[in-house]
């Protein structure tokens, strides 16, 4: 197994993901893309909610599981209300 090559960032989470929040990181649309995607294909939301939580915690592998879920949460759900 390949140990995990990206440095991980101190300091508080909220100011981690400013970033990303900001579109500067550039994980947020890829998340973003993931999840609807799958969901415009039929998949089930929960399904899709998994695979955009995969591709934010490899960008960030320093998010443990509910810290991932809930940015990812935050995010579809704030793209839902846009449309």
């Amino acid at each position: 197994m390949v140990a995990d090559r990206r440095p991980r960032p101190e300091g508080d989470p909220a100011e981690r993901f400013a970033a990303c929040e900001a579109a500067v990181c550039g994980c947020r649309p890829v998340v973003e893309r993931a999840y609807r995607e799958l969901v415009d294909c039929g998949r089930p939301d929960r399904h899709a909610l998994e695979a955009a939580t995969v591709v934010l915690r490899w960008h960030h592998p320093e998010l443990d599981v509910p810290q991932a879920v809930q940015i990812v949460e935050r995010w579809v759900v704030a793209e839902d209300r846009l449309h």
